[in-house]
């Protein structure tokens, strides 16, 4: 194996340095590249992120990346390989990043919704009584398939809106609504319901 020391690693070609690191896996070899094109790495990460932490965080992933998958490749220009790796990394990162948030949000929902909805019923105090829980599930029942299936999975089994579609086959839309028109029917229900004198 050479030693890198033996010639300047500044002086090497991309194209020299990607061979040796290759053959040799010595990772001095990498370090030079890396050196050469790290402010292009941080520059496109940042551009995707907005935020100097995710990029520093991408640009150390790169590398542990080309670590990894560089000795397989056949690399004609590593510039562009680079390039294409950073863009693909970052986009998968922005997609995850987002999904993340979205999740986070519905969940906020769910949770906000179902505290409410138990709590409360629209305004309909049942939080009083030691079984509320049981006599809304009791009135859920008799709401229309649609809608009963949506409340419980939503409300009781605290499912986003994106698993009750694909539990049910409904469309996100349909969910939205089926739960929008089951909670007005069955605050309805629960207001007759509450009417009515205890035998």
């Amino acid at each position: 194996m050479q030693d890198p020391s033996s010639h300047r690693l500044a002086d090497l070609s991309d194209a020299t340095l990607v061979e040796r690191f290759q053959r040799e896996e010595n990772q001095e070899y990498l370090g030079e590249l890396f050196r050469r094109y790290r402010h292009l790495v941080f520059g496109l990460a940042y551009r995707y992120f907005r935020n100097r932490d995710e990029a520093d965080d991408m640009v150390g992933y790169i590398f542990t990346l080309l670590l990894e998958k560089l000795p397989g490749k056949d690399v004609r220009s590593f510039k562009q390989y680079l390039y294409g790796t950073v863009r693909n990394e970052c986009l998968a990162k922005t997609r995850q990043i987002k999904k993340e948030m979205e999740r986070q949000h519905e969940w906020a929902l769910v949770e906000n919704s179902q505290r409410d909805f138990m709590e409360n019923v629209e305004g309909l105090n049942l939080s009083n009584e030691p079984d509320s829980e049981e006599v809304v599930r009791e009135v859920v029942q008799l709401l229309g398939e649609e809608q009963r299936m949506c409340i419980l999975q939503f409300f009781f089994e605290g499912k986003s809106y994106k698993e009750i579609a694909d539990d049910t086959g409904f469309s996100l839309k349909s969910v939205k609504s089926y739960l929008q028109n089951g909670k007005r029917n069955l605050k309805k229900m629960l207001e007759e319901r509450l009417k009515k004198p205890s035998t």
